[in-house]
């Protein structure tokens, strides 16, 4: 009985009981299970220091590439291999361009690409990509390895 959440109950009290009320309690006590996990799952992944998340992999830049080429290259030239023009005319600034730019560094980029510049005050700013940590970083990293070194 202790498998369907009915332990606390003898077999005397169970026959007494209509089945929907027996159903209820074990429902909720699993209900209370997942929020528990749930929460644990969270604080395990809140408090890991990120696990695998190297400064700048070959792996990061090529998935920030993807993403670059999916989502900048709207507005942006991304790569000069994306397989389209960038809808917004002129286009944006390309990645390579900001690369070059001495002020530029990974916190920068990642800091930007998590916040909004566009408004009411600026309505043709850029937009909030609204992307993961994860791929601000890959993006970022992918940006930066387009820096040319002197």
């Amino acid at each position: 009985m202790a498998r369907y959440g009915l332990e606390d109950f003898d077999a005397d009290q169970i026959d007494d009981r209509p089945i929907a009320v027996v159903l209820s309690l074990s429902r909720s006590r699993m209900l209370n299970m997942r929020i528990l996990l749930a929460g644990l799952v969270a604080l395990f992944i809140a408090t890991r220091p990120g696990w695998g998340q190297e400064a700048q992999t070959a792996s990061d830049v090529q998935k920030g590439r993807q993403l670059a080429i999916l989502i900048c290259a709207n507005c942006h030239v991304a790569a000069s291999s994306q397989p389209f023009e960038p809808i917004l005319q002129p286009p944006a600034s390309s990645f390579e361009s900001i690369a070059q730019r001495e002020s530029i560094s990974a916190d920068w980029v990642q800091t930007f690409l998590a916040t909004t510049h566009r408004g009411l005050d600026n309505p043709r700013g850029m937009p909030n990509p609204e992307l993961l940590e994860s791929q601000i970083k890959q993006v970022a990293a992918y940006l930066l390895s387009l820096r040319k070194n002197p």
